[in-house]
């Protein structure tokens, strides 16, 4: 009993610290679960006004995209929708080696798709000849490789470097009508 008597006052500010402690608890997980029981559900994410962030990864998870003629659109694309002939736009920085690579690979599948689709390509400078074009892509930053069926629907769409493979198969399923 003696030990009880000399250390009364610790005990006691244990067991008050102990009891506070508990009570602050409580409370927390109380307000927690009150606040997750009257949150409704999240709402889906909406699409970005800017799909400069489409990366190398495309635009998967994106809202569609259509290449409407306006009378801002310059005639070479127009015309080639109207024919109803795929699309594929490359613009590109000239003497930045990943755009330069890209370019490469770009004038490699045109050789191979060249009939089957029309392949433009434009130096970032340039880009102004593309009238309305690159607002309607809802793009800014090159490199951007946008294959658009002939239709006008955008099949896909990139801001990033991306390799011959890839590139390759993009057009090879956007010129089969995939």
């Amino acid at each position: 009993m003696g030990i009880m008597r000399r250390n009364r006052a610790f005990l006691i500010s244990a067991a008050l610290i102990l009891v506070i402690g508990a009570a602050l608890f409580g409370g927390v997980v109380a307000v927690r679960v009150l606040a997750a029981a009257s949150n409704a559900p999240a709402a889906a994410p909406t699409a970005p006004a800017s799909y400069n962030t489409v990366s190398s990864y495309g635009m998967t998870g994106y809202a569609p995209l259509k290449l409407t003629p306006t009378a801002e659109t310059p005639s070479f694309i127009t015309s080639r929708l109207k024919e109803k002939r795929p699309l594929v736009l490359l613009v590109y920085v000239d003497g930045a080696a990943d755009d330069m690579e890209m370019l490469s690979y770009f004038n490699a599948v045109k050789g191979q798709w060249g009939a089957d689709s029309s392949f433009m390509s434009f130096e970032a400078r340039k880009s102004s000849e593309l009238g309305d074009t690159l607002q309607q892509l809802r793009v800014s930053n090159p490199p951007i490789l946008a294959v658009i069926r002939g239709d006008g629907e955008v099949a896909e769409l990139y801001t990033g470097w991306i390799g011959r493979k890839v590139m390759e198969q993009v057009v090879a399923d956007a010129a089969r009508g995939l």
